[in-house]
């Protein structure tokens, strides 16, 4: 058996985040505004790439302490997922790019551009980190006039079920 058929794939939420102006420069563009706003909906954010720092020497005093409490929010609400997540941090090299926290819940979100596809390594990843129980999500800043807001998607077969859509003008002033 193929390690696709040993993994049952759950959808991955898709959300597209419309971009009202787009700038030249794109590199690191998504990550820096979806983590703004995740911020901004009151999540703590971290590099999942990140997870060990803490024992990297000479790192600075506030990164450290960002860090620890990281790790003891693992500890008390995920008791023994520290070290999975390491170790698919190490061998996967496909971690989401922010691990999330709020009022005790956890979830893992790839920040994308709209025309950006997950890479091997990433859907690799994703079913593993759903087996050890955390929300996966896939943010997307997409242009205004890309009508899904909304989706699930099946990592293994790219099957979307649409979620939400944008507004169209008649139902807005209804």
């Amino acid at each position: 058996m193929s390690q696709t058929q040993i993994f049952e794939y759950e959808p991955v939420k898709h959300i597209y985040v419309p971009m009202l102006f787009m700038p030249t420069q794109r590199r690191g563009l998504s990550e820096k505004y979806l983590k703004k706003r995740l911020e901004k909906q009151g999540w703590e954010v971290w590099r999942s790439a990140l997870i060990d720092i803490t024992l990297r020497p000479n790192l600075y005093p506030n990164v450290k302490k960002k860090y620890e409490r990281l790790r003891k929010l693992l500890e008390k609400h995920r008791t023994g997922t520290l070290c999975h997540l390491k170790y698919l941090n190490i061998v996967h090299h496909g971690m989401p790019d922010f691990l999330c926290h709020r009022n005790g819940r956890f979830k893992f979100v790839e920040c994308k551009l709209g025309h950006e596809q997950l890479q091997k390594s990433q859907k690799k990843c994703i079913p593993k980190l759903q087996q050890l129980g955390f929300e996966v999500e896939v943010h997307k800043l997409a242009m205004p006039c890309t009508k899904v807001r909304k989706a699930e998607i099946t990592v293994d077969n790219k099957q979307k079920t649409v979620m939400a859509k944008q507004m169209s003008l008649r139902m807005r002033n209804a």
